[in-house]
C-alpha cells in the first residue's frame, strides 16, 4: 500500500516546476463530434499529413540535415539548419535535461518537508528493486549520483544559514557565491555577540549566526549566480592549481584529480596519471572535470537550487539578488530594504558604493584576494560542448530559480552549429 501511495505521488508530481507558470484557459464551447462521412474526411486529411511529414523527413536525411544518430547534434541545431527553429539550443538542453532528471523529484512528506528528506525519498524510490516494471523512466546516472552524494557532502549543513538581529534577517549562503565575503559581513554585524561572550565565537572571534534571539518572522535573503559562471569559479578555486587539489581535496573524484601516489597497475608498474596530456591545457582540463565531476559531487558544484531547499521555496524569500553585472546595485537594494547598519558593513566588504555612484558594472576583473575572476575567463576555459554539459547538469537552477542563460554561452552554441 505504501508503494502504491508513492507511485501515485510520483505520477502527480513529475511535471516540471518553474518560477513562472502560465495557465491557458479554454475559451468557448467544444464543437460537437463529427458524424458519418466527416470521420472519413478527417482520416484522409491525417493520412496525407503523415505522408507529407515522412517525405519531408526523408528529404532532410538525404540532404544531411537530419541525423538522429549524431549524438552531438541537438534538436534545436537540426531545426536551426532548416530555418524552423523556435527556441535557442540552450533552452532545449535545459528543459530536456530537467524533464529527464530533476522533474522526477518526489514531493516531500507532510511530516518531514525538508529537501534532504525529499531527495532521500526519491533516491530510495528509484533504487527499489522492480521499479522498472512500474513505467518509471530511468534517470540519468549523474542525477542518481547527485541524489546519493548530497545526503552527506555538506549541502544541507547548518553553515549555509547565516542570521543576524542587526538588522534582523536570515541569509542563505551558497558555495562559490561570495561565501567568504558574506561570512565577513555577518561577523561584523554580530560583532557585539563576541564581546558579550567571546567563548562562543571561536578562535576567529566570529559569529555568523547571532546568539541573540531572532524574530520568528525575520525575512530571508539570498544571492544567486549564473550556474555556468559559478561552475567555472569552483573549478578555478578548487581544481586549477595542483597544489590546491592536493591540500584541499575538494576537486573530486580525488581518485582522478588527486590520486594517492604509488598506485600500481596489474603488472606492478606505477599507474600513470589520468591527467597526462591534459594538465596545462585550460579548455581540455576543464572539460574533463565537468564530464567527470558527477562521479563524486562536491558541495561547491552542487546546483544552487538544492541549498536551503530553494528549488521548492524560492518564492518565500523576501530578497533575491544576483551576483552578476548588477551585483553592486543589488547590494544597494538589499541595504535599502533591510536598513542600517547593513549599508556600511556591505560597503566595507564589497566596496559597492563606488560602483553605484559611478554606474560601474561588476565585470569580474576587480581586485579581490579571494575572487577567481570567473566572468572574465569564460572564453579561456569554456567550449560549446562544455556549455552543453554544464547546462545539462545544472538545469534545475535555470528552471526553478528563474536564472537566464548568459548571452556568451548562447552565442558559443550558435557558433558551434555547422
Amino acid at each position: 500500500a505504501e508503494r502504491e501511495s508513492i507511485q501515485q505521488q510520483y505520477t502527480t508530481n513529475q511535471k516540471p516546476r518553474s518560477l513562472v507558470t502560465i495557465t491557458m484557459a479554454k475559451r468557448g464551447s467544444s464543437p460537437e463530434a463529427p458524424k458519418g462521412n466527416q470521420y472519413n474526411k478527417i482520416l484522409v486529411v491525417l493520412l496525407f499529413a503523415m505522408l507529407a511529414f515522412n517525405l519531408y523527413q526523408q528529404n532532410l536525411m538525404s540532404m544531411g540535415m537530419y541525423t538522429p544518430s549524431n549524438n552531438n547534434a541537438s534538436i534545436t541545431g537540426q531545426l536551426r539548419s532548416t530555418g524552423l527553429e523556435e527556441e535557442d539550443e540552450a533552452d532545449t538542453i535545459i528543459q530536456r535535461s530537467y524533464d529527464k532528471s530533476y522533474a522526477h523529484i518526489l514531493a516531500c512528506d507532510e511530516g518531514n518537508p525538508s529537501g534532504k528528506a525529499c531527495m532521500k525519498k526519491t533516491l530510495d524510490y528509484f533504487n527499489t528493486a522492480g521499479n522498472h516494471t512500474n513505467n518509471i523512466p530511468s534517470i540519468p546516472w549523474w542525477f542518481q549520483t547527485l541524489l546519493r552524494d548530497i545526503q552527506d557532502n555538506g549541502t544541507y549543513g547548518y553553515w549555509h544559514h547565516f542570521f543576524t538581529s542587526t538588522p534582523a534577517f536570515n541569509f542563505c549562503t551558497i558555495g562559490k557565491v561570495a561565501t567568504t565575503e558574506w561570512r565577513r559581513v555577518f561577523c561584523k554585524l554580530n560583532a557585539d555577540d563576541c564581546i558579550v561572550d567571546p567563548k562562543k565565537c571561536g578562535k576567529r572571534m566570529c559569529a555568523w549566526r547571532t546568539h541573540k534571539e531572532m524574530p520568528e518572522d525575520a525575512p530571508w535573503a539570498v544571492f544567486l549566480r549564473d550556474p555556468l559562471e559559478r561552475l567555472l569559479s569552483g573549478y578555478l578555486d578548487k581544481c586549477y592549481k595542483p597544489k590546491v587539489r592536493r591540500l584541499e581535496k575538494h576537486c573530486e573524484p580525488n581518485a582522478v584529480f588527486n590520486p594517492i601516489p604509488g598506485i600500481m597497475d596489474a603488472k606492478s608498474n606505477k599507474y600513470p596519471s589520468l591527467l597526462n596530456q591534459l594538465e596545462g591545457k585550460d579548455k581540455q582540463m576543464f572539460a574533463a572535470y565537468v564530464d567527470v565531476l558527477p562521479l563524486k559531487w562536491n558541495v561547491h558544484f552542487v546546483p544552487q537550487a538544492m541549498f536551503c531547499d530553494l528549488h521548492q521555496n524560492i518564492y518565500s524569500f523576501d530578497f533575491v539578488g544576483k551576483m552578476g553585472e548588477d551585483f553592486m546595485f543589488d547590494l544597494e537594494n538589499m541595504a535599502n530594504q533591510f536598513g542600517d547598519p547593513l549599508s556600511e558593513v556591505l560597503n566595507s566588504s564589497f566596496g559597492y558604493l563606488d560602483h553605484v555612484n559611478t554606474g560601474k558594472k561588476n565585470t569580474g576583473r576587480d581586485k579581490n584576494q579571494h575572487s577567481t575572476h570567473a566572468p572574465a575567463k569564460v572564453q579561456q576555459f569554456y567550449t560549446a560542448q562544455t556549455v552543453r554539459r554544464g547546462l545539462e547538469l545544472l538545469s534545475i537552477d535555470y528552471v526553478t530559480l528563474g536564472l537566464e542563460v548568459p548571452e556568451w554561452a548562447r552565442q558559443m552554441l550558435r557558433n558551434d552549429v555547422s
